[in-house]
């Protein structure tokens, strides 16, 4: 979710980009390849502003303005709205790790916890959250960086929902498989294995030359599996906060989210 201030940030950059007025009026004197353009540079996400972004929310994505979204997911999933029906979350475990990919040479100097602390962590939490995840640690600042975005922005707010729900089936799951091409799973890398696809043009420079075909077959078939039956095959979310591990070999994993406590 994002807020109205990040809303009204984001069309007043573009409109005066655009040199037109802020309102449907002036949207509508743009051409339209011209407004895309325009679009993606006032949404780019700049690593200099990663703490930005962690305070003012995502540039695009849904609005909770009180009439179409009235509230939260989490206040609805509170409110036991969507309790009768399945639900899967999950994300690749480095969804923001990539917009540090060009600065890991400059930052590897850089002390992991002051770089945690300029992305708004407290003094307090930043040993324990480094010792939590001592294997993205190993790879350099650049790397807990790119967690630490992908926790906050993704993989906490997943376990507060799930937790919320309470009783409500639901499963977790973490999709753990390094891309053949950068060395972690970034974003979006799970989709090809989703829709079973890694024949498709373009997933080279996503997921590498080889990507595992098993574990391809996995992930669809669990997909396939939940929206035939309403269930994917692995053990549901709850205090032990077991999770589906999509690496090679396919796992699951009680204390699967234990490396985001640390951010609670």
């Amino acid at each position: 979710m994002w807020s109205p201030s990040a809303l009204g940030l984001h069309i007043a950059a573009i409109a005066a980009a655009a040199g037109v007025s802020a309102d449907r009026h002036g949207f509508a004197s743009i051409p339209e390849e011209r407004l895309i353009a325009l679009q993606k540079q006032a949404t780019a996400i700049d690593p200099k502003a990663a703490a930005q972004m962690l305070a003012a929310g995502f540039a695009l994505g849904p609005e909770i303005d009180g009439e179409l979204l009235p509230r939260t997911t989490g206040a609805s999933f509170a409110a036991g709205v969507g309790a009768d029906k399945p639900l899967v979350l999950g994300t690749t475990d480095d969804e923001f790790t990539m917009i540090f990919a060009r600065a890991a040479r400059a930052m590897r100097w850089v002390p992991r916890s002051i770089v945690l602390g300029r992305l708004g962590l407290e003094r307090r939490r930043r040993r324990a959250y480094l010792a939590a995840n001592r294997d993205v640690a190993a790879h350099g600042t650049a790397r807990v960086a790119g967690r630490y975005l992908t926790d906050r922005m993704f993989r906490e707010k997943n376990v507060q929902l799930a937790d919320v729900r309470g009783a409500a089936p639901t499963w977790m799951y973490r999709f753990s498989w390094p891309s053949g091409r950068f060395g972690f799973a970034e974003h979006c890398l799970d989709v090809p294995f989703f829709f079973d696809c890694l024949d498709a043009e373009g997933i080279a420079p996503l997921a590498g030359d080889a990507p595992p075909p098993q574990l391809a077959d996995a992930v669809h078939a669990d997909a396939v599996a939940f929206v035939a039956g309403g269930d994917p095959g692995w053990t549901r979310w709850s205090a032990a906060q077991a999770a589906r591990i999509y690496d090679v070999p396919v796992s699951e994993r009680v204390g699967a989210y234990a490396s985001v406590a640390p951010l609670r």
